[in-house]
């Protein structure tokens, strides 16, 4: 092959121009997984969660206390609210009370830090008053992605067959 049959096969070969990298996780940029709130009293927590959270590509709406998540809510309802369940001003168990009685569809993960009889207590509590999960802190972040996405398939394939989920 001479240099310019090369040139004129060089030339005819379909350029192949890669697409967007893939995020971090292997899903490109642009895909949002949910939209998740996180209500926690402690910056460092919400910090910490929202990093996680938007790393794996999911929206995220902050909160410190129950009187600001509900009114956030109103604003911008999420597929999800991480819950703190010992805030000032509006304890857990109230706001997730009150976010249920006024949306009774809210997905709601209560979590909890302290230990003992007390810590089950709440969580129990929690579950008593419309929590559907309950997650100990500190959250392994794996813990917390594979519920998110257990909650996710769960709410699709609900939606997808008709169904819809009961208080």
């Amino acid at each position: 092959m001479n240099r310019s049959q090369r040139h004129r096969s060089l030339r005819r070969r379909p350029v192949v121009r890669p697409s967007a990298p893939p995020h971090r996780n292997g899903r490109s940029e642009a895909a949002t997984r949910a939209r998740v709130m996180v209500v926690d009293d402690h910056a460092d927590t919400r910090d910490l969660l929202l990093t996680i959270l938007k790393t794996e590509g999911y929206e995220v709406a902050l909160a410190e206390d129950g009187d600001v998540a509900i009114a956030r809510y109103r604003e911008w309802a999420a597929d999800v609210v991480l819950m703190d369940l010992y805030m000032p001003r509006k304890d857990g168990v109230t706001t997730i009370r009150d976010l249920r009685a006024e949306y009774p569809g809210v997905v709601i993960v209560a979590m909890s830090g302290d230990g003992g009889t007390i810590w089950r207590d709440a969580l129990v509590e929690a579950r008593a008053a419309g929590a559907l999960l309950t997650l100990r802190k500190p959250i392994e972040p794996w813990v917390l992605l594979r519920t998110l996405e257990g909650l996710m398939a769960a709410r699709k394939t609900l939606s997808s067959s008709g169904l819809s989920r009961s208080a």
